[in-house]
């Protein structure tokens, strides 16, 4: 059984510290999706630490539940002002369409964060121009959580190796598809650093 009103939004950190804009956009999707916010925050020395601290709060929080629809966002993801009402809308589709929805932003290397394969050896992230070819909640094969409304196995263990956590995830449920709503617009805080 699924949770449908709260929106559950899970931001793993090493600080407790997440982005304002960020924040104050999240409080603008609540109110056009009509739902109360449950943020829950989870500390760690590694993001996998951070994310299975966030469902044992869960857990406890829902003990009745064994999934639940969570909204994941880094604590360095910018969302651009603006896109409340776009991610409202992602939302209600992810819902409607029993979908995940993901948003893109850049990695470190300035590469879009989504991949052309399941498989993260085969290297291939969609560039720029590929990504304008595609319509509007295409799926997309892989991607990392930093922006991710998934329907959440709470009894799930992230695990921290060279690959990755998020990576595993979708691994371990290859049933959970990815749809990229271009609507909403995303920013990563360590790639803007490098950059400016």
């Amino acid at each position: 059984m699924m949770l449908e009103n709260e929106l559950i939004v899970g931001v793993p950190t090493h600080d407790m510290r997440m982005v304002i804009p960020s924040l104050l956009e999240l409080n603008g999707v609540g109110r056009q999706a009509g739902r109360p916010l449950q943020f829950v925050m989870g500390q760690g020395s590694n993001i996998p630490r951070s994310r299975n601290h966030i469902l044992q709060q869960l857990r406890q929080l829902y003990p009745h539940q064994d999934t639940a629809w969570v909204l994941w966002i880094d604590s360095d993801i910018w969302i651009r002002p603006g896109s409340a009402l776009a991610i409202a809308e992602a939302l209600e589709w992810a819902h409607q369409h029993e979908q995940a929805i993901v948003g893109n932003y850049r990695m470190v290397t300035g590469a879009s964060v989504f991949m052309r394969s399941r498989n993260p050896q085969d290297g291939r992230h969609y560039s720029d121009e590929e990504l304008a070819q595609l319509p509007d909640y295409s799926e997309i094969a892989l991607t990392g959580l930093g922006f991710a409304y998934v329907p959440q196995p709470l009894d799930y263990t992230f695990r921290a190796d060279d690959i990755g956590e998020d990576i595993h995830f979708w691994w371990d449920y290859p049933e959970i598809h990815l749809h990229w709503s271009q609507a909403i617009h995303l920013g990563h805080l360590k790639e803007m650093l490098l950059t400016a």
